[in-house]
């Protein structure tokens, strides 16, 4: 990846950010304390923005934390409040379900942390929602699937458009993904993703 994609890419984001910030306070009355949805928007778009500046730091800094496992429930809670931030600023639940994962073990934070930027890119698919992530464990991978008719973001498909989307999240799904050899595939049931194990 080219640097100056990195710098478009984080310049359009931010400005995107912004403007989201200006947004809650165009919304609300100066005269009076921000109420209690406009606070979590607030919050909830000045999380957003550390989401982002943690991946361009990563991206820009090739730094990734140390990876470890975490036993299912405690790797579901962790997805979970990842996604619910998300599904403040879609207002569309977001519910993970696992099919017989007690007991079993799964990679983190890496995939965590991809699976919750790549639910961002489906989220405006599964509007009302809620969208539905399941996970299963074969022999060969950890498995998230989406369910539903979203489209695999025109950024992640293995052959992406020269003037595809570039934005900051696109840029480090595909590097992450890469790294740690995550695949993608569309099928009848929804968007999957395979980790090896």
């Amino acid at each position: 990846m080219a640097s100056e994609d990195l710098w478009r890419a984080t310049l359009h984001d931010f400005n995107n950010l912004l403007a989201g910030l200006q947004g809650v306070l165009d919304l609300s009355d100066p005269r009076l304390p921000l109420d209690a949805r406009n606070r979590l928007r607030l919050s909830t778009t000045i999380e957003e923005g550390k989401t982002l500046i943690a991946m361009a730091r990563a991206l820009a800094l090739g730094r990734r934390p140390d990876p470890g496992m975490a036993p299912w429930a405690e790797w579901k809670a962790g997805l979970e409040s990842r996604l619910e931030p998300l599904a403040e600023l879609f207002r569309c639940p977001c519910h993970l379900s696992g099919i017989d994962l007690e007991g079993s073990t799964w990679p983190t934070p890496l995939l965590q942390d991809w699976a919750a930027a790549f639910t961002r890119q489906v989220l405006p698919w599964a509007v009302p929602g809620p969208l539905q992530v399941e996970a299963s464990m074969g022999p060969e991978a950890w498995v998230l699937t989406w369910l539903g008719d979203a489209p695999l973001p025109l950024g992640l498909k293995p052959d992406p458009p020269a003037d595809g989307p570039k934005n900051l999240s696109i840029l480090w799904l595909r590097a992450l993904g890469k790294d740690m050899g995550i695949t993608l595939e569309e099928t009848p049931r929804g968007l999957v993703a395979r980790l090896p194990r």
